[in-house]
């Protein structure tokens, strides 16, 4: 059994939110099938609960994409993105910003790259028309975020997804390598995928979160060589086991 299609033994049905669960079937013309999304039977169909030891439990997809209070339970208290900005370029330099971005996939992914158009910007004019620059822009950190949450593995629930602003680049680091023999060069190269955590990008990409499939690198790289000309860099250690983005911030 795929990861994310394991029960969450510890939380029920009524900590899935079905109304989001409706509206998540409603954007993509599903809300009349039948039987009704909301039934019990409509739920498993869609791989929202599952069964286990008689009872019906949420499944790890369930509750990260439709749960109440996902990261209340012993299994999912550590799948959030951990935000944190330094004043220096590692993390021994003093802490300046901290921000916990919980909640559902989609709302991780914004909360978290909200907490970075809060901070970092900077002006530039154009005669007397100023223009105010991001820190990044937000298709790179975005997409960036969208495949950590996606693609991160859950197996390894001691992890959080790390996004950590310094003064000379932005990391983003996701729990576990890479799947199966994914390399850093199919990455940066594009058009072939292989997915860890298929009903959760499916859900990203009806959230309109994701574009297309294997294009994530692709996207970061052209929004970064528009923004000052650096291309994002990925590093994967197979050992420890997690995959890293970085964006440099200045030439």
């Amino acid at each position: 059994m795929l990861t994310e299609e394991r029960a969450i033994t510890a939380a029920t049905v009524d900590d899935v939110d079905v109304r989001q669960f409706r509206n998540h079937l409603a954007r993509q013309g599903l809300d009349r099938t039948d039987p009704q999304p909301s039934s019990e039977d409509g739920l498993r169909n869609f791989g929202v609960v599952t069964k286990f030891d008689g009872r019906l439990h949420p499944t790890l997809f369930g509750l990260l994409a439709f749960g109440k209070q996902p990261q209340t339970f012993p299994r999912t208290t550590n799948f959030w993105i951990d935000c944190v900005a330094y004043a220096g370029t590692d993390q021994a330099a003093d802490l300046i910003m901290a921000r916990e971005a919980t909640g559902r996939l989609d709302e991780q992914v914004s909360n978290a790259s909200g907490w970075t158009r809060a901070f970092g910007h900077r002006e530039r004019y154009e005669g007397i028309v100023r223009h105010d620059i991001p820190l990044l822009p937000v298709a790179a950190i975005r997409e960036a975020l969208v495949n950590a949450v996606t693609h991160r593995d859950y197996a390894i629930t001691g992890s959080k997804v790390q996004l950590e602003v310094f003064t000379d680049r932005v990391d983003v680091t996701s729990p576990g390598a890479l799947p199966n023999d994914l390399s850093v060069d199919a990455v940066r190269q594009g058009g072939r995928t292989c997915i860890r955590n298929e009903q959760m990008a499916n859900f990203m990409l009806a959230r309109g979160f994701m574009e297309k499939r294997g294009r994530g690198y692709l996207v970061m790289r052209q929004a970064m060589l528009g923004f000052n000309g650096t291309e994002p860099d990925i590093a994967e250690d197979r050992v420890s086991r997690f995959v890293t983005v970085t964006f440099r911030l200045h030439r």
